[in-house]
């Protein structure tokens, strides 16, 4: 799953490791949010689209909602955007990119629940895809893509965000929804977590 995350790299950051690809970025930002760390359904993100042959940095909340009687949406399974028309539809036009440094998960240790940072060691950002909305008020609403857990995350969730380098990340929002799919697969490379205090 995904049930907080922390996007602890500047905007400046983010830029700089996008230029070394060549892409300018464009921000288009009025503020910035509120938290860094321990980031939560509902709260404002950063997010990064392609449109009209730019890069753009905008803040969207997290999770979609559709109609005032809908359900919050805040992660969307890969199983079912490749099951569904609608969802495969979302996919291949409103995709966008999540920078983060880590994301958490909580792990039963007896009877606590004891919350991990799960963290690339050798990145100090990554990117997870998501879908985007946006309302009649232009409002953006995001929902992180997860996956099947992989062997090192699976003792504390079976489910898991979809990990892009940041490559793979540019390459997602260029590629066409299939090539997507087969991006949207359990990481493979090297993962830590550490214990902490949220």
């Amino acid at each position: 799953m995904c049930g907080r995350f922390e996007t602890q790299s500047s905007i400046q950051s983010l830029v700089d490791a996008l230029k070394e690809y060549e892409i300018d970025l464009e921000l288009d930002l009025k503020t910035e949010p509120s938290k860094s760390v321990n980031i939560a359904p509902t709260n404002k993100i950063f997010s990064v689209a392609y449109n009209d042959s730019s890069y753009r940095l905008s803040l969207s909340n997290w999770g979609i909602k559709f109609s005032e009687k809908s359900p919050l949406i805040f992660n969307s399974r890969i199983e079912t955007i490749q099951e569904k028309p609608f969802w495969r539809t979302l996919f291949d036009k409103n995709r966008t990119l999540v920078p983060m440094s880590a994301y958490y998960e909580w792990k039963k240790e007896g009877t606590r629940k004891i919350p991990y940072r799960i963290f690339l060691p050798d990145e100090d950002m990554f990117f997870v895809p998501a879908l985007y909305h946006i309302d009649k008020d232009k409002n953006i609403f995001s929902s992180l893509i997860t996956t099947t857990s992989n062997n090192f995350t699976k003792n504390i969730h079976q489910r898991m965000p979809v990990i892009l380098k940041i490559k793979d990340g540019i390459n997602f929002l260029l590629n066409d929804a299939d090539a997507n799919l087969a991006q949207c697969i359990p990481y493979n490379g090297k993962m830590e977590m550490e214990p902490v205090t949220l």
